[in-house]
């Protein structure tokens, strides 16, 4: 009730925003306290609708559409949503650059197929019952689908009768310290196309990191799909991990390891921590991939100003900024070290959601972005902790900060030094490596990517 409370609140307070500023909303950022994690996200998925269309390279999106179709991404794919493949090239749909619109050529074909037990293709016009079919660009939007669509007809109207389903396979890879490799995505036509992929340690159920491509085609993603409930998988044995992020397991776990008498002072009615998204919802354009991130090994417990402040700052930031530079990136997102809160004899102690040093609260989260064509890399850290001291969590700094008084990192808005929204900081590629070694050794002899 309380948090639903501080959504109308923060709604009325949009409202009027809204009636005197058309096309504009707070940032997110203003209401880090006074959300709740669900609450938060719903906000921001307002917020993103009207701001995204910034994002959008306007003469892109108006050029010539003669002999092609042209889909918008917010406007023209119906919910719920089929997994969508291009055929010659056997990868997900894309839009054209950062023009927010998918563009096919005529007679161009596409898989469209609703993966998972019982998903069918839905459409008014359909005279079979399939789960995958191909279908051809006409015009504009209009598809044509040889024995199982009855003519030329409209593409927004393709629907699933449920929502895909997607998977999270173990594989055999291998990753930093022989972790397992987890490969999240959608079987289609026997082809296992993959969203993204998390490096995961099952001992101590620690999402050390996830990786994913990130380029222009990601600026605007479809805004209003609605979330699903989080998967643990197979990967959580004996553990209820989605009750690990409850509010009342947290001051269990962690009073026991604070004391009771003083874990009040840590979970409160605005810090607390979330299940904090590695790989964003917003990274990925279409409903089908921001559904498939609902999975714990895309999580690491987060405190949730952090992730509504500085930390999803950083996420809308790099995002427009890798649209708009026209960086073609790999992405990889993580987690390092155990983060630490004082006793109730005043000694500090690494604090866990789950008993026998699992699911640990991470020190550090970071953003690696790196461009391969251009040799180029950032590392962006941010302090996990709103309850060090801003000379503590300076402590906790491993690197010359690349992004402080940088012009070139000027598209960044987050508060660097607020520590209850996360103390934040940027390395390059080198100095971070030094530190925490997970990802390859790429070679970012062209400098920072800015």
């Amino acid at each position: 009730m309380y948090n639903m409370l501080r959504l109308i609140l923060a709604i009325t307070i949009a409202t009027l925003c809204v009636s005197a500023i058309p096309n504009y909303l707070p940032h997110p950022q203003e209401f880090a306290f006074t959300l709740g994690e669900e609450e938060f996200e719903d906000y921001l998925d307002k917020w993103l609708e009207i701001e995204e269309q910034n994002w959008v390279n306007a003469t892109l999106a108006n050029g010539a559409r003669n002999n092609r179709c042209t889909f918008r991404v917010n406007s023209d794919f119906g919910q719920p949503h089929p997994v969508f493949i291009h055929r010659s090239r056997n990868t997900f749909l894309s839009p054209t650059g950062n023009s927010g619109q998918v563009r096919l050529n005529a007679n161009e074909e596409i898989i469209v197929s609703c993966p998972g037990s019982n998903r069918l293709i839905r459409h008014p016009n359909i005279i079979s019952d399939v789960h995958t079919a191909n279908a051809r660009c006409v015009n504009n939007a209009l598809v044509s689908g040889s024995g199982w669509l009855n003519g030329n007809r409209n593409f927004g109207q393709l629907t699933c009768n449920s929502h895909p389903v997607y998977v999270a396979q173990q594989t055999n890879e291998r990753c930093f310290n022989n972790n397992v490799v987890i490969r999240v995505g959608f079987n289609v036509n026997n082809v296992f196309h993959t969203v993204y992929r998390s490096c995961f340690n099952q001992n101590r159920m620690e999402v050390l990191y996830v990786w994913h491509n990130q380029n222009p085609t990601n600026a605007v993603h479809q805004t209003g799909v609605s979330r699903p409930s989080w998967q643990a998988g197979s990967f959580f044995p004996g553990v209820n991990i989605n009750n690990a992020y409850t509010q009342n397991s947290q001051r269990t776990v962690i009073g026991n390891l604070v004391g009771t008498n003083i874990v009040s002072r840590y979970i409160t009615s605005n810090q607390f921590l979330a299940r904090g998204h590695l790989t964003a919802k917003s990274d990925h354009v279409f409903a089908p991939g921001q559904r498939s991130t609902f999975f714990f090994i895309n999580a690491a417990p987060q405190w949730q100003p952090f992730n509504a402040g500085n930390w999803n700052n950083l996420e809308q930031n790099l995002r427009r900024r890798i649209s708009a530079a026209g960086y073609d990136t790999v992405i990889y997102t993580g987690t390092f070290g155990v983060t630490q809160l004082r006793n109730a004899n005043n000694r500090l102690v690494d604090i866990y959601l789950e008993s026998n040093n699992r699911v640990p609260v991470p020190q550090y989260f970071y953003k690696v972005a790196y461009d391969a064509s251009r040799r180029r890399g950032t590392a962006f850290i941010s302090i996990n902790n709103p309850y060090y001291t801003l000379a503590e969590a300076r402590g906790l700094q491993f690197c010359t900060d690349r992004c402080r008084n940088n012009n070139a990192f000027n598209w960044i808005n987050w508060l660097p030094d607020r520590v209850d929204m996360g103390y934040s900081f940027c390395c390059t590629i080198a100095d971070f490596r030094r530190h925490i070694g997970h990802i390859p050794n790429f070679d970012a002899s062209g400098g920072l990517l800015s």
